[in-house]
């Protein structure tokens, strides 16, 4: 599965530009695959759920074993994330 576009820029605000893979998926999501580290390997997932242009989730992978350990939800759905749940 690849992405439908490959971005590279300044998400962390380091001056280090990080790789963002977008899949934009059949049922309207969008799902930003974060590169952090640059090893191939994505460290973050935000996700608008209904391609409205709003992150609803963001799973965060803390030890960089390729699997989500943290994920981070607008719970009360007023636009900004506000829970966090580990794994």
């Amino acid at each position: 599965m690849g992405f439908d576009e490959v971005h590279k820029m300044d998400i962390t605000g380091d001056g280090v530009d990080e790789t963002v893979g977008v899949r934009r998926n059949e049922d309207g999501s969008v799902e930003y695959h974060v590169d952090i580290d640059g090893d191939g390997t994505a460290d973050m997932k935000a996700v608008d759920v209904d391609g409205d242009g709003v992150i609803d989730h963001v799973l965060v992978d803390h030890d960089g074993d390729g699997k989500y350990d943290a994920a981070v939800v607008d719970a009360d759905g007023d636009g900004e994330l506000d829970a966090v749940a580990e794994k």
